[in-house]
């Protein structure tokens, strides 16, 4: 019975880390998208800049 509670233990823990790796990846997505999003946003301010007025 040790045994199985032992084993039990270290997929808790196990699944433990999981949840810590995918909200830490979750989060750096969010960090990605948020630099994509203004990258977008300054290419269209350059855009414009650049694009004659008509």
């Amino acid at each position: 019975m040790e045994r199985v509670e032992k084993g039990l233990i270290r997929m808790e823990l196990q699944v433990g880390q999981l949840i810590r790796i995918v909200a830490n990846m979750s989060e750096r997505l969010e960090q990605l998208e948020k630099q994509e999003q203004g990258r977008k946003v300054v290419s269209l301010h350059t855009k414009r800049i650049r694009e004659p007025m008509p």
